[in-house]
């Protein structure tokens, strides 16, 4: 829903490390256009940043298949705060268990397949940087 960390920190760390990258908060289509998965299978590395202020659950359905493909897959995973608000709504306890529980499989499944998981979206920007550029 909050895009604001890749205006205000992504894109200016990636441009600083001359790095071309595709931002899938322009499009505003909530489906999977060809454009975006052609963005997707010409990139080095992809990065899922399920933060805290968001519930992710299609980004955490996406970054798994995309793991499970074997793709170069770098994760920022934020957990949810007991007192969560999304949007104006203030979540359940229940509801963010589950959402926290989504995070937490896909952290673990991310971990045994070698993949990057970080709590710290800073720690991931670079770590993405690092791996784009040991790739040229």
């Amino acid at each position: 829903m909050n895009s604001h960390w890749r205006e205000q920190l992504a894109i200016p760390l990636l441009k600083k490390s001359g790095l071309t990258f595709y931002n899938p908060a322009v499009c505003s289509s909530r489906r999977l256009i060809p454009i975006e998965a052609s963005a997707m299978d010409n990139s080095r590395v992809l990065l899922f940043a399920l933060l805290a202020d968001s519930r992710c659950l299609a980004d955490m359905c996406e970054a798994a298949y995309l793991i499970g493909l074997g793709c170069n897959v770098v994760l920022c995973v934020q957990k949810l705060a007991n007192d969560a608000r999304i949007g104006g709504e203030t979540l359940s306890s229940q509801a963010i268990k589950d959402y926290n529980r989504g995070r937490t499989y896909l952290s673990d499944y991310a971990n045994r397949e070698g993949v990057p998981v970080f709590d710290e979206l800073s720690e991931a920007l670079q770590c993405v940087i690092d791996k784009c550029k040991s790739n040229k």
